[in-house]
C-alpha cells in the first residue's frame, strides 16, 4: 500500500514537473513569437504598412531587393549600384533596410520634388547613428524642419546679404597667401588648398585668422572624414531606425559610434572653447560667433547647440572648397586643352604678360571658367547620395501615392553621367554649361542640395573657386609627376589625392605674385 501511494505520489510530482515545464517552454516560445513579431514591425518599410486611409500605396518600379535587408548589396557597388537603381525608370523604388528609398534619377524630378514639392518633402528621417550618437542631435544638416529652421536662420544671417562683400575681401587676401604658398612650396599644393579653405571660413565665422601651427583642426578634419563615413546608405545600422527603440543593451553596436561622439565633441571643444573664451573676455574681434551664436537673444540654443553649429559652419565651409579645387587640377592634367582654353579666357581678360590678376570684377567677363566650376560637380561628384529629403504627409504625384515617412534621394550618378542624359560623360567638357546659367550653380547641379534644405553657403564656395581657379590658371600650370589612375582617387584624403607638380607660369608671374603679397601686407 505504502509502495503503491509513493508511486502515486511520484507520478503526480513528476506531472507537476513537466506542466510546469511545458508552461515554460509555451511561454518562452510565446514571448520569442512577440519579439519576432514586434522586431518584424520594427524593420517593417512603411510602405509594407496598411495605409491609415485603407488605400493602396502605389509606388514606382524598382529592384525586388533581399528579406530585411531590402536593396543594400545594391548600394554596396557605389556608382555601379546608382546606374543599376536608374535601369527601372525616371524613378525608383528601393530600400534601403527597413527605409523607404524613392529614387530621382533626372534633373525633372529633382526639380518637382525637392522645389515644387519642398513644401512637404523638406523634413529629415531618424539617424540614430550618425546624428544621435556621433552629432549628439546638433548637426543641423541632419535635424528635422522644426529643430533645423533656427540654425538656418542664423547661418543664412552669416552668409548672404551684404555681409558677402566683405568675406569676399577676405576671399582675395586669402587666395593671395594661396599663390604665394604655391610659389613658396609647389609640392604641398594639396595642403596650401587646405588652408585656403579653411583660413576663409575661419574668418568668417570667428574673425580672425587661424594658428596655421595649431593641431587641433586635424581632430575636427578627422570628426568631419567619420561623419561623411558614417551618412547613410554607408552606415548599417542606420538602415534600421527602428532599433533604436530596443532596450540599450541589446544595441551591442552602440559602444563604436559613441566613441565616435566623443570623440567629435572633445575635438569641437578644444576648438571651439578658446575662441569661447575670448570672445568672454572682450579680447574677439567682431565676429559671427560673437555676435550671433553667443549674442544675446539672437540663437536661444544651448553651449553645445552653438558650439556645434559654429563648428558645422566651420568644417563644412572648408572640406567642399579644398576638394573642387583638387577636382579642378585633376582636370587641368587629363584635360589640358579645356584648362588652356579657360587660361585664353583670362588671358583676354587680364592679359596674357602678368598684367594684372584676375579679381572678382572680373565674374561677368568669364562664362568659360563659371561652366568649368559647374563642370566639376558634375565630372567627378564629391557626394554619391547627398541627405535625403522625408515626406511629411502623404502624396499624390504623377500617378503614384506615396506614403508620409518616404525617403527621396537624388541619384547624382545617373544625372552626371547617363550617356542618354550627358554628352560624352567620361569627359571633362565646361563648354556643355554654355547655355546662359553658367553663373548659377544650381542650375542643373544638385551637390549643393536643393529646395529649402540647399546649402546656405553655396554662394561662398562658388566665389572661392571662382577666386582661386581663376588665378591658379593664370599664374600656374600643372602636370603628372608620374603615371596615375585618374578613376580611382581618395579625393577624402588629407594628403596628396594624386601625383601633381604646379610650375608658375613665366618670371613675370612669380613677380605679379610677389608684388600682390607685399601690397596685402601694406594693407
Amino acid at each position: 500500500m505504502d509502495s503503491l501511494l509513493a508511486q502515486l505520489i511520484g507520478r503526480s510530482q513528476a506531472a507537476k514537473s513537466w506542466g510546469i515545464l511545458r508552461l515554460t517552454l509555451l511561454g518562452s516560445f510565446g514571448l520569442f513569437v512577440v519579439a519576432i513579431l514586434g522586431l518584424y514591425q520594427l524593420l517593417k518599410p512603411i510602405d509594407k504598412r496598411r495605409s491609415p486611409t485603407g488605400r493602396k500605396w502605389r509606388l514606382p518600379p524598382g529592384p525586388r531587393g533581399w528579406p530585411v535587408i531590402g536593396d543594400l548589396f545594391l548600394y554596396a557597388k557605389g556608382e555601379e549600384g546608382a546606374r543599376e537603381i536608374a535601369r527601372y525608370g525616371e524613378m525608383t523604388t528601393t530600400h534601403l533596410g527597413s527605409k523607404l528609398w524613392v529614387v530621382l534619377n533626372s534633373n525633372r524630378l529633382a526639380t518637382e520634388i525637392y522645389a515644387r514639392k519642398g513644401a512637404v518633402t523638406n523634413g529629415r528621417p531618424h539617424y540614430p547613428i550618425v546624428s544621435d550618437l556621433i552629432s549628439q542631435a546638433k548637426r543641423s544638416v541632419l535635424l528635422p524642419a522644426a529643430e533645423w529652421s533656427e540654425r538656418r536662420r542664423v547661418m543664412h544671417q552669416l552668409l548672404s546679404g551684404t555681409a558677402m562683400t566683405r568675406y569676399m575681401g577676405y576671399q582675395d587676401e586669402e587666395s593671395i597667401a594661396l599663390l604665394n604658398h604655391y610659389l613658396d612650396q609647389p609640392a604641398l599644393w594639396y595642403r596650401h588648398n587646405y588652408r585656403y579653405a579653411n583660413s576663409v571660413i575661419h574668418r568668417i565665422t570667428f574673425g580672425e585668422r587661424p594658428d596655421e601651427k595649431d593641431d587641433k583642426i586635424r581632430d575636427v578634419t578627422q570628426a568631419q572624414f567619420q561623419f561623411l563615413m558614417n551618412a547613410p546608405p554607408l552606415n548599417f545600422w542606420d538602415c534600421f531606425p527602428g532599433l533604436s527603440r530596443l532596450p540599450i543593451f541589446l544595441q551591442f553596436w552602440r559602444k563604436r559610434y559613441e566613441e565616435i561622439g566623443r570623440f567629435t565633441y572633445n575635438a569641437y571643444h578644444a576648438y571651439w572653447n578658446p575662441i569661447k573664451e575670448k570672445v568672454q573676455a572682450g579680447q574677439a574681434p567682431p565676429s559671427f560667433a560673437k555676435d550671433v551664436i553667443l549674442g544675446e537673444g539672437k540663437f536661444s540654443g544651448s553651449d553645445t547647440d552653438k558650439m556645434f553649429l559654429a563648428m558645422q559652419i566651420t568644417e563644412a565651409g572648408s572640406d567642399t572648397t579644398r576638394l573642387a579645387i583638387n577636382i579642378f587640377i585633376l582636370a587641368a592634367v587629363t584635360h589640358r586643352d579645356k584648362f588652356l582654353k579657360a587660361r585664353a579666357e583670362l588671358d583676354a581678360i587680364c592679359g596674357s604678360n602678368a598684367q594684372r590678376l584676375p579679381s572678382f570684377g572680373d565674374e561677368d567677363l568669364a562664362p568659360y571658367l563659371h561652366a568649368c566650376i559647374k563642370e566639376i560637380f558634375r565630372w567627378r561628384r564629391i557626394f554619391i547620395w547627398t541627405p535625403e529629403h522625408e515626406l511629411t504627409q502623404d502624396l499624390e504625384f504623377e500617378g503614384y501615392f506615396f506614403p508620409k515617412g518616404t525617403n527621396f534621394v537624388i541619384n547624382h550618378t545617373n544625372i552626371a553621367t547617363n550617356p542618354d542624359l550627358v554628352e560624352s560623360p567620361e569627359k571633362f567638357m565646361p563648354e556643355r554649361w554654355l547655355d546662359g546659367n553658367e553663373q548659377d550653380i544650381l542650375n542643373g547641379i544638385w551637390q549643393f542640395g536643393a529646395g529649402r534644405r540647399v546649402c546656405v553657403g553655396y554662394k561662398l564656395a562658388q566665389k572661392s573657386l571662382f577666386i582661386n581657379l581663376a588665378r591658379l590658371i593664370y599664374c600656374f600650370d600643372f602636370k603628372a609627376r608620374e603615371p596615375f589612375d585618374d578613376k580611382n582617387i581618395n579625393h577624402f584624403t588629407l594628403g596628396e589625392p594624386f601625383p601633381v607638380v604646379p610650375t608658375v607660369r613665366s618670371p613675370a608671374f612669380a613677380e605679379l605674385i610677389r608684388q600682390a603679397a607685399v601690397r596685402r601686407k601694406d594693407d
